[in-house]
């Protein structure tokens, strides 16, 4: 499961956020962020205690907290 979380205008604590709601859903999907900054951009992995099932409801509660534009 690759995320996509633009950092620039994300509110703080987003990612935190993230890894609730992906905890909410576990499953065996890895979970990777792709965060976009100000000095770049840069791919993030979640651990081993942050893997998901892809789910409709995960995929709702995702856009919600990110986003359309969140689900690569």
């Amino acid at each position: 499961m690759r995320l996509k979380v633009d950092a620039r205008i994300a509110p703080a604590g987003v990612v935190r956020e993230l890894a609730t709601v992906v905890k909410d859903f576990p499953g065996e999907a890895p979970v990777y962020i792709d965060l976009i900054t100000s000095m770049g951009s840069k791919l993030l992995e979640l651990g081993p205690n942050y893997r998901v099932q892809p789910v409709p409801d995960f995929f709702a509660e995702v856009k919600h907290l990110l986003g359309e534009a969140a689900i690569a």
